[in-house]
């Protein structure tokens, strides 16, 4: 700055500008002149740098699908002990008899048939988010949940991102709650810090245009949702008709978001049943401008455990109930001999 205002000082003063009649309208020199320059010059350049160095106004996002071994946070480049997607073999889930995961009864859902929403197309992905006070957003509780949970926003994946037995699903919606005396932030510092649950789709390419799906209110507003940063407010949804109706027979695990910074903070519920939508709908989501497939990579399995309820229909394992049938044999029998044996007395 020194050698600048030096460098100005050197150069005379000369002309003032005149117009066309001859006339003087402005005094300058090439000292004042030289420094209006620069200083706009040094202007230009200061705010090029700003807008390179500050955070994009534009409306994208700073990690892809497709390139996913450079996604911000070391869990999800390194990975760690319960990252997700996962594939779930049926065949390795535990059905939680005693209580070690599911401690908690059934699920319960309250305040979901009119949710007030917002929606945006982000670039990822078609994402629902809860409008209003935080105390009259839909929550759940039960299961495996300890905490309620806030619902906070819902959003789809094309192809699913979990599995089962090997086998993916056209579609994955994701409902994401946070526990209801936290905040994001905080939630995302919490081993149990939030919950999703998932519901599977699948396309049923025989289904009548007409036949009503549980994705029809969903799918009156996609037009609307087509180009990144395109937003609708004001969104009212029975959102209960996209959960299964199935509410006992889900799969659940301690496991990890599916984007990033991949935090291992959730408690996942995946219902086993899909529900329907037909080939038309499901056409409609890979006309978003957010591509057709934006699932995370399937995770390696490390300290993942699985558990499912018992079954409506079976509530003991076989073991128990064969050890209760060989009791109940024995009493009655020894409840016939008594019987017998009183009426041999009484005879006598």
């Amino acid at each position: 700055m020194v050698f600048f205002q030096w460098f100005i000082a050197q150069i005379p003063n000369v002309y003032s500008v005149v117009d066309i009649e001859g006339r003087v309208v402005a005094s300058f020199g090439y000292q004042e002149w030289i420094y209006l320059s620069l200083s706009l010059l040094l202007s230009v350049i200061y705010f090029c740098f700003l807008g390179i160095t500050s955070p994009s106004k534009n409306y994208g996002t700073v990690w892809r699908y497709d390139d996913q071994h450079n996604w911000p946070g070391d869990r999800c480049r390194e990975g760690g002990k319960r990252q997700s997607p996962i594939d779930i073999k049926t065949t390795d889930v535990i059905k939680d008899f005693n209580s070690l995961f599911i401690k908690y009864g059934n699920l319960k859902f309250v305040g979901y048939k009119k949710v007030l929403l917002s929606a945006i197309n982000n670039g990822l992905t078609i994402q629902f988010t809860t409008d209003g006070d935080e105390t009259i957003h839909p929550t759940i509780t039960g299961g495996p949940l300890k905490h309620n949970y806030r619902l906070e926003q819902m959003h789809f994946h094309w192809i699913s991102e979990h599995s089962l037995n090997g086998i993916k699903f056209p579609m994955e919606i994701h409902f994401v709650h946070v526990q209801s005396d936290l905040s994001v932030d905080e939630a995302l510092m919490k081993r149990d810090g939030l919950a999703i649950i998932a519901v599977f789709c699948e396309v049923q390419a025989d289904l009548d245009d007409y036949e009503n799906t549980p994705v029809d209110e969903i799918i009156e507003h996609l037009p609307n949702l087509t180009s990144t940063g395109d937003r609708m407010s004001g969104i009212l949804l029975d959102i209960s008709k996209l959960l299964s109706p199935k509410n006992n027979n889900y799969f659940t695990y301690a496991g990890s978001l599916t984007s990033p910074e991949c935090n291992e903070v959730v408690i996942w519920i995946i219902y086993q049943y899909p529900i329907r939508i037909s080939d038309t709908q499901y056409r409609q989501f890979s006309k978003i401008s957010a591509g057709r497939h934006n699932f995370r990579s399937q995770q390696r399995l490390s300290q993942h455990v699985v558990f499912t309820p018992p079954s409506n229909h079976v509530n003991k394992p076989h073991l128990v109930m064969f050890f209760e049938n060989v009791v109940n044999l024995v009493a009655d029998f020894f409840r016939n001999v008594t019987t017998y044996m009183k009426k041999e007395l009484r005879s006598r």
